[in-house]
């Protein structure tokens, strides 16, 4: 008899093993069928799923070196009437952006599937409409890709808001935003909401959506921390885009790609129209195509922007603002504007509105401008490619053939009419060529009007 029970002992334990090995049985730490390693990923299949991630992510336990994948399309059900919250996964370890005990630290990929039906509606000020996205916070090792969000989908938070993440101080690549977006607050971003801490990339990412906040809204990211508890500035933007309409409540900090940002973005692209006329206070302020406002580590070369951007003070059709910072010599370059830029006060410009570090800190290489620049307000602060004398003006600058000469440009003007910046170069860069902005990355040509800028 003894012999009998070891033997079905034995097999009962076998057949456990082998459901494991093809993912059918669930008995892991997250609940999820599948192993978590990276030829058997924990599986995404439904709601439930995002749901128990959420719950059984932890400081101790956070997905270091484990692998997730979704299996198909995720409708989450809800709506206006019934309404379904973000999982936010990894948010409970956010006290406030500079006391974060933990985020999601594994790797999570959509394999191009699409999530639909979240009505998010927490919006309050308190720990509910705070941190709210699919990830509340990707840790530094995480790694979050090709996720489609769809525009059934429907946010409201607080602050930090966005569709991938709230907080990300790792890795985003190649996920897609069709939702709008609203924080009734600080930080919105169609991607993301803030990168923290001096860490955090977004690569590869598409916003369509419309995004809007109190202050500081943008169609990639809401902005990056910054400040004396940061001491080295690792944040990227790169190969993202926006199409969708961005614009603030109180008229501050509007910007196609990045808000109140520390860091680089290169080869991003802005289609969207950026408002941030609301208001009638006169400093209402920092409206742009790409960075509303930089600060730290400025390294913002070779974007474009078609937008229509319009604003107060500080607006520019690629940055609106140069903020102090770190005080350290930086260069807007390859960068070009076609859309219209106007401002009903100071500081109005085709590529920078104003720098205020000290003069020269700051200037403007190998840029063009080819869209309508006006103001309103007083024109001495006012030109084609910067709006303040504090910024000076490199070599290999282009005006638009046929614009208005404005106070603030050089004494000579460049007419573009199939010509590039760089000569027909074929060098890394964004040129204007018949009329249309073109993107040169590693030998191969994206236009401005394209929704995918490819590694």
């Amino acid at each position: 008899m003894k012999k009998i029970f070891t033997l079905i002992f034995a097999c009962i334990a076998t057949m456990t093993v082998m459901a494991q090995s093809d993912g059918s049985t669930v008995s892991n730490s997250w609940g999820l069928k599948g192993s978590g390693t990276q030829g058997d990923p924990y599986i995404i299949s439904t709601a439930a799923d995002f749901e128990a991630m959420a719950k059984n992510c932890n400081a101790d336990h956070k997905g270091t070196g484990e692998y997730f994948k979704m299996t198909n399309d995720i409708d989450f059900g809800g709506s206006a009437d019934n309404p379904v919250q973000l999982p936010a996964i990894g948010k409970d370890g956010n006290a406030k952006i500079t006391e974060i005990a933990y985020g999601f630290d594994g790797t999570f990929d959509g394999d191009g599937h699409i999530i639909s039906g979240i009505y998010h509606t927490e919006s309050g000020n308190n720990a509910a409409g705070k941190y709210n996205a699919l990830f509340g916070c990707i840790d530094k090792n995480g790694v979050v890709r090709n996720i489609i969000f769809d525009e059934t989908n429907h946010i409201t938070g607080y602050n930090y808001v966005g569709s991938i993440a709230s907080l990300n101080m790792g890795t985003i690549q190649g996920c897609t935003n069709y939702a709008n977006i609203t924080a009734t607050n600080f930080a919105a971003g169609g991607i993301c909401g803030f990168m923290v801490n001096g860490y955090g990339s977004i690569k590869n990412s598409h916003n369509h959506g419309n995004i809007k906040a109190m202050t500081y809204a943008s169609g990639i990211c809401g902005g990056s921390h910054s400040g004396k508890s940061v001491t080295t500035y690792n944040y990227i933007i790169e190969s993202c885009s926006n199409s969708g309409f961005i614009s603030t409540t109180n008229g501050v900090g509007s910007a196609g790609i990045a808000g109140s940002y520390s860091g680089a973005v290169k080869y991003c692209n802005n289609n969207g129209n950026v408002d941030d006329t609301q208001g009638t206070a006169k400093s209402k302020q920092y409206t742009a195509g790409i960075v509303s406002c930089a600060t730290n580590a400025v390294d913002i070369e070779s974007c474009g922007n078609r937008g229509s951007i319009s604003g107060i003070k500080n607006v520019g059709g690629i940055v609106g603002n140069v903020m102090k910072g770190d005080e350290a010599a930086t260069a807007i370059k390859s960068c070009v504007n076609g859309g219209s830029v106007s401002g009903q006060d100071l500081y109005v410009a085709g590529i920078a509105a104003n720098s205020a570090r000290a003069e020269g800190l700051v200037s403007v290489e190998s840029c063009t401008n080819a869209g309508e620049v006006t103001s309103t307000g007083t024109t001495e602060f006012i030109g084609n490619l910067r709006g303040n004398t504090t910024i000076a003006l490199g070599e290999g600058n282009i005006i638009g053939k046929g614009l208005k000469a404005l106070p603030l440009d050089p004494d000579t003007q460049t007419g573009i009419d199939n010509t590039n910046v760089n000569t027909g170069k074929t060098a890394n860069g964004v040129f204007l060529r018949n009329g249309q902005i073109v993107i040169v990355k590693n030998n191969k040509k994206y236009t401005i009007s394209g929704i995918e800028i490819a590694e």
